[in-house]
């Protein structure tokens, strides 16, 4: 349980103020529920004291204080005393309860957790209730000065409201109250070096902060000075800020910067929108009110909203109509990301009619079979003089032989181990079976020939398997089938939690009444407004919330008004009566839409890519087939027909020659 401020603070009435649980802190102060009647106000309290300048601001912005700034802002609408009269130490302002800080909201990721209702469309509406936000800032004579994403909240309506207005920069009475902080990615060129922020600020510093804003907003959280810079240096955001390296605008390949991979630039908007952000970040900005107002932000955001349009493809997304088709659809297939989330489906195909488009492509079929044993080409005839060197050769060899197997007998005959008798016999041996003549000549020529030819069938093979083989076909089925059943597998869940709700719908039926059962409006007599504050503060707001488990943690309560509260939450139920006519309700199913559709869609965008990819593969395999077979066919001709022309020195009984010679040289394996 948060903490609560026991001491009652004053106002600039005096009137006492009772602080309830604390319900957020920051590096200033803590903020707090002011305990009823005042249920829509707060109040934050510094951790220390205020200078007489802070409080005077205070003061005067309380004093300033008025319907348009409280619909905005958390405008202090009076400050407090820790005592009748003395020092200022926090202020009232207006509760701003169920938003959410502005970067959650152009960020694709968290928007689609907790904004999933929102489109380009709610997107465009917050940016322009942005500007009108700014406009009635600056229409009082205020400025901002402390712009960045933490001080900007948005709801589910896309409403804005303005945040930690303290450090606003306040002019009055001739005094100049400043802002002192800064953020170095939101603070225009012309400040951005200083490292003091103590100095006046102007509207049109605020101006430059809006459009950095504005721009992130549209283009889903892109910084407009966040790029891809050609230059050999480091060009961090604060730099290209301070050398006006826009990295969307016209003159950005002057600025040697261009936009990110899977970015869109100011084609998506109309020229005026587009306009605007170009002269909000050009040069001529910097000079006194150069940039665009918040006023004109609207207009332009105005003319906008009426013209954008639904896609045809994805009714989630919403575009310009001046555009020929949706950017959307492209960013999305291109970047693989899912920009928006669907409000009535967790897909957009029908997974049955794509899969009869996958089966309707006709697989290759098997490689056809190419070999050189497929072929039996005769041998190239060898010229007579060829013909004599081999027959020669082959006398020469039996010559060898005979020589051979004769001394072979005296050597086993006398066991003769003289070395230097058995060198001149290996002489004359090797000499009539190694002397080459032409033959041996034309058996090099053509064993060359064999190996080069080869060595380029097995090139042309591996390229035929490889490009005309179906493998590659095959294995994008496979992905294909695994695809399917992943999309099925999602799909069987979200259907699975369909029935589930309907099972449920008397018990979520219930659930939703008692939690229209406030506990303030609860009879029991010993629950006075103090107890109830007391249950709010332990999370018991409503009878939904009455369990025994939840008021065993209030240490406030006995077993009798135990009891009493759960009795008082039995009387609620018996007050229920359940319409078996509303069937689901529509929040229900949008909460299990938007936990399947993040799921579904990147199996979606891939079984839609892969239909075409496939077909390709088809196509490019049957085509390779009919351009690469001739070429693989003659090179598998060509070996066929260079092994039968190797194939007639085959029969010359050159190896048993090689180890007859080996016998001689090495007579000591005869004496086993």
């Amino acid at each position: 349980m948060a903490a609560v401020l026991l001491t009652p603070l004053f106002d600039s009435c005096g009137a006492r103020i009772c602080l309830g649980r604390k319900i957020g802190s920051g590096g200033e102060g803590d903020v707090y529920e002011i305990l009823s009647p005042h249920s829509n106000i707060v109040a934050k309290i510094y951790h220390k004291p205020l200078s007489a300048d802070k409080q005077e601001k205070l003061l005067l912005m309380a004093r300033g204080c008025n319907d348009e700034l409280k619909g905005i802002s958390a405008w202090p609408t009076d400050v407090l005393h820790a005592r009748e009269g003395g020092p200022v130490i926090g202020f009232l302002m207006p509760e701003i309860a169920d938003y959410e800080p502005v970067h959650k909201v152009y960020g694709p990721t968290q928007r689609k957790e907790i904004f999933p209702h929102a489109d380009w469309r709610f997107l465009v509406r917050t940016a322009k209730n942005l500007a009108a936000a700014f406009y009635v800032i600056h229409k009082f004579g205020y400025v901002i000065g402390d712009v960045n994403e933490g001080n900007i909240l948005v709801n589910d309506q896309a409403c804005v409201r303005l945040i930690d207005c303290d450090s606003f920069q306040v002019r009055a009475n001739n005094r100049l109250y400043y802002c002192e902080v800064g953020v170095a990615q939101f603070t225009p060129p012309e400040i951005q070096k200083s490292k003091d922020f103590k100095m006046e600020r102007t509207a049109n510093h605020d101006n430059f902060g809006l459009a950095i804003l504005i721009f992130q907003l549209l283009f889903f959280g892109r910084h407009p000075y966040s790029g891809v810079y050609t230059g050999k240096e480091d060009m961090p955001i604060e730099k290209a800020i301070a050398e006006f390296r826009f990295a969307y605008g016209k003159n950005s390949p002057a600025k040697s910067i261009a936009p990110p991979p899977n970015s869109v630039g100011l084609s998506v908007v109309p020229s005026q929108v587009a306009g605007l952000f170009e002269r909000a970040f050009a040069e001529t900005g910097a000079r006194s009110a150069g940039r665009p107002v918040a006023g004109d932000w609207w207009e332009a955001f105005e003319f906008l909203e009426k013209r954008l349009r639904r896609c045809s493809a994805d009714s989630v997304h919403s575009y310009y109509s001046g555009l020929a088709a949706c950017p959307w659809c492209r960013l999305e297939e291109s970047s693989g990301l899912l920009l928006f989330l669907s409000a009535d489906r967790i897909t957009k195909i029908d997974l049955r009619r794509e899969w009869q488009k996958v089966e309707a492509i006709n697989p290759p079929g098997p490689l056809p079979h190419i070999s050189p044993g497929t072929f039996s080409p005769g041998p190239v005839p060898l010229a007579p003089d060829i013909v004599r060197s081999l027959e020669f050769r082959k006398i020469r060899q039996i010559a060898g032989m005979a020589i051979l197997a004769g001394y072979a007998v005296i050597v086993l005959g006398d066991m003769l181990t003289d070395y230097l008798t058995v060198l001149p016999v290996a002489i004359v041996v090797a000499a009539l079976f190694l002397y080459p003549g032409e033959a041996a000549r034309e058996e090099r020529r053509r064993r060359t020939n064999l190996d080069s030819i080869r060595y380029l069938w097995d090139l042309w093979n591996k390229k035929w398997i490889a490009e005309a083989g179906d493998s590659a076909f095959l294995l994008q089925l496979n992905h294909m089938r695994d695809l399917k059943w992943k999309y099925e597998s999602i799909e069987r869940g979200y259907r699975n939690g369909l029935l589930s709700l309907e099972r449920t719908i008397k018990d979520r039926q219930q659930k939703k009444f008692l939690e229209r059962c406030s506990i303030d409006n609860c009879t029991v007599s010993r629950i006075g407004v103090g107890l109830k504050n007391t249950l709010k503060s332990a999370g018991i707001g409503t009878a939904a919330d009455i369990t025994q488990k939840k008021l065993h943690g209030v240490p406030q309560l006995d077993n009798t008004l135990t009891n009493d509260l759960l009795a008082w939450r039995d009387k609620m139920e018996s007050n229920f009566l359940f319409d078996p006519t509303k069937g689901i309700e529509r929040s229900d199913i949008h909460a299990l839409i938007h936990k399947y559709q993040p799921l579904i869609k990147p199996v979606e965008r891939d079984l839609l890519q892969g239909i075409p990819k496939l077909q390709r593969i088809q196509e490019d395999i049957l085509k390779k087939r009919i351009t690469l077979r001739p070429a693989v066919e003659k090179r598998a001709r060509e070996l066929a027909q260079a092994e039968a022309n190797f194939e007639v020195f085959r029969s010359t009984p050159e190896e048993l020659i090689k180890r007859e010679i080996q016998g001689i040289l090495h007579p000591r394996r005869f004496s086993r």
